[in-house]
């Protein structure tokens, strides 16, 4: 059989304010040899996002909500922040790692109140700051925030009192055998329950908001509150206490970063791996076709299987360093099993293949046919903020 060439596109629709009916021209088509649709010509499928040139369904090489990075690479903002495009994100790596120095610099300088402030603030602002700036809450800021941020904030300090109270009288009893069953399983897997609730609520009663990207947002969002209040209950002492204090600046620095950043990451991961896998449950039609590590079953026992594995740790390891090098070593796997997760969720085929008029892709800033992945860089148009997506244009 003669192999034909590359078709184009004929005609699929007008542009806004176009009246007659002049064919829209476009660049050629080609088959996607994965899900063999006719797609325009590029790197990438604009309908599954696979890779063209490698037949690559996975394409590991290009994270489906940054393609610039792999998707093993260790990247908190593109991680747990992933509507933000490469550029719009440099300000909060900035800002991240400023709060970081910060911390260590105020510990040097003996200053544990405002680095204690400074450890415990600065993932939760930075959030907050990012759920504004994309708008993923669409026109339920205050709903969404609130059922979030706020009642995770509500829950963690409640819960920080109560479990608090309960370690101190164990820790008088000597009672080991009961204090590591609550301690290292009961209260983790407690916590982790409290960090899930807001999110559940809008699972339950807003289901507009279908998309996987939604509940990671929202777990994320609902563990830093949380991490917020528990953290401010834990190092309250500190923050009450005088402004220049003795101690080792270096026990100082390494005690909070484990208490305000290590531990809101894990939070943020775990409670984001959950609800980004029961998002994608709802979201994905062809659930048989999904890769096993974003099921809700592998999503569930690794978040709460986290939490126990520190939470026991925490209790058996004396050693302050150790204690910090494991948390550490924890929270970069669990980064890269959420950013595999986000990867596969983005890249769960549309039920409708379309290709639409022209629009500037977000992520590249080209203009390419608007579809599910940009044809050029491969971006998920998921992965875009949500008042920034894209919207068809005309040719200048």
């Amino acid at each position: 059989m003669k192999k034909r060439g590359p078709e184009r596109r004929k005609s699929v629709g007008r542009r806004a304010g176009e009246t007659g009916a002049r064919p829209l021209e476009g660049p050629p088509l080609v088959t996607c040899p994965h899900c063999e649709h006719l797609v325009p010509a590029g790197d990438f499928c604009g309908h599954c996002g696979a890779h063209l040139p490698t037949a690559s369904t996975r394409r590991r090489h290009a994270f489906a909500a940054m393609p610039n990075e792999p998707v093993a690479h260790l990247s908190i903002i593109s991680t747990l922040l992933p509507h933000l495009p490469h550029r719009r994100g440099r300000p909060f790596r900035t800002a991240l790692l400023a709060g970081g120095v910060a911390v260590m610099a105020l510990a040097a300088l003996h200053l544990f109140a405002p680095a204690a402030i400074a450890a415990v603030l600065v993932l939760p602002v930075l959030y907050l700051i990012y759920l504004y700036e994309v708008e993923v809450y669409e026109n339920e800021p205050w709903l969404v925030v609130g059922a979030t941020m706020a009642a995770g904030a509500v829950l963690g300090f409640v819960f920080a009192n109560l479990a608090g109270g309960a370690l101190s009288r164990l820790a008088l009893t000597g009672d080991r055998a009961t204090g590591f069953v609550f301690a290292g399983i009961a209260v983790p897997i407690a916590a982790q329950l409290l960090m899930l609730a807001g999110p559940l609520f809008l699972y339950t009663y807003r289901s507009r908001f279908r998309e996987p990207l939604d509940g990671l947002t929202f777990g994320a969002a609902s563990a830093l509150g949380f991490s917020l209040a528990s953290s401010l209950t834990l190092v309250w002492p500190s923050i009450t206490g005088p402004l220049i204090a003795a101690g080792s600046p270096f026990e100082w620095a390494v005690r909070l970063a484990r208490a305000g950043l290590l531990v809101s990451l894990i939070n943020a991961s775990t409670t984001g791996l959950v609800t980004a896998a029961l998002w994608l449950n709802r979201y994905d039609r062809r659930r048989s076709h999904r890769e096993w590590q974003s099921t809700i079953p592998a999503a569930i026992a690794i978040a709460f299987g986290v939490q126990v594995v520190v939470g026991v740790i925490e209790f058996i390891v004396p050693d302050l360093a150790v204690d910090f090098v494991i948390m550490s070593a924890a929270t970069l796997a669990l980064l890269l099993y959420v950013r595999l997760v986000i990867h596969q969720a983005l890249l769960v085929e549309g039920v409708e293949h379309e290709v639409g008029p022209d629009s500037r892709c977000p992520e590249c800033h080209r203009m390419v046919p608007t579809m599910v992945f940009c044809p050029a860089c491969g971006a998920a148009r998921a992965a875009a903020s949500k008042q920034g997506r894209l919207k068809p244009t005309g040719h200048a």
